[in-house]
Formats: C-alpha cells, structure tokens, sequence
C-alpha cells in the first residue's frame, strides 16, 4: 500500500486525487442540500457523532420517497469519498515524512477511510430496512460513527504534525 501511496505522490498523482475528490464532495453537497429541502432540515446520520433508535426513526421518517432516492445518490457517491479523502490525506503524510524513515505513518489516514466505510455499510442496511429499525443495527451504526470519528482525528495527526515540521523548517530557512 506504501508503493501505490508513493506512486500517487507526485503533482499529477496529488492533482488527479483532489480534482476527483472536489467533484465527488460536490455532488455529495448539492446532493444533501436537496436532502435537506425535501426532508426540512435534516440531513444524514453520517455527520451525527452517535444516534439512537428515535433519531434514526426521525431522520429517515423525514426523507419521503424522493428523499430516500436522494439518499441513495449520497451512499453511492460516498462509496468513493472516503478512499479520496483518506488517499489524499495519506500521499501528503507520506510527502511530508518522506525519507525519515517512517514511510508507514502514511497509512495511519487510512483507517479514517476504513472506519467510515464500516459506518457506511451499517447505514446502507439501516435506510435498507427502513421502516423497521434494528435496534442492534442502531447501536452498532451508532458505535461505529464514534469510532470512525476517532479514527479519523488519529489519521490526521501525523499530516498536521508534518505540516508544522514542514513549517517550522522553512521559517529556519529563511
């Protein structure tokens, strides 16, 4: 995974990932915007830090048959977002650390991508089994959203602590 991380580092590699990525997020966002006019404010779980049986009840009980098939557009997009948001993330960690050593924090961003693929999964069954609502479906969904949230901030450490490295190294310079 290293190799394909380091392959993908380079401006072209870096540039084909962000251009991909600001289209897909964009489609999620105007997507989600329509969302929230059909369904009268209320968005997707995947932003909640954790839910209950209720909320989901709530939340899905405001998209209607429009709003479920806008939904669906989101899971489908969101099959690619996480591995661009989290490959991107990776490529400029592994930029970042490159030649210290420590080419494998590059793989930490990942497990952000692996945590909000685990949430999606169990999202896709819930909106799948709506109107009955599973209420260890819920407590695992819920579970996961904490988790993926977690994994996410621990992805991101080393990229910010190699962006003030980085900083920090050319303020010396100067």
């Amino acid at each position: 995974m290293i190799s394909l991380i380091a392959r993908l580092g380079t401006r072209r590699g870096l540039t084909v990932l962000i251009i991909t990525y600001l289209v897909v997020f964009g489609a999620i966002l105007t997507t989600l915007g329509q969302l929230m006019e059909v369904s009268g404010g209320f968005g997707i779980l995947d932003f909640d830090q954790s839910y209950s049986k209720d909320r989901v009840r709530e939340v899905f009980g405001s998209y209607g048959e429009y709003g479920f098939s806008l939904y669906r557009r989101i899971q489908l997009l969101d099959v690619l977002n996480p591995a661009l948001y989290s490959l991107i993330a990776s490529v400029l960690t592994y930029l970042l650390w490159k030649g210290r050593g420590v080419d494998w924090l590059c793989l930490t961003p990942l497990l952000g991508g692996i945590g909000d693929y685990a949430e999606n999964v169990t999202l896709f069954f819930l909106a799948r089994g709506y109107p009955q609502v599973s209420d260890g479906l819920v407590s695992v969904s819920s579970t996961l959203s904490l988790i993926k949230n977690g994994l996410l901030i621990l992805g991101v450490l080393p990229l910010l602590f190699g962006f003030v490295r980085w900083g920090i190294q050319r303020l010396r310079r100067s």
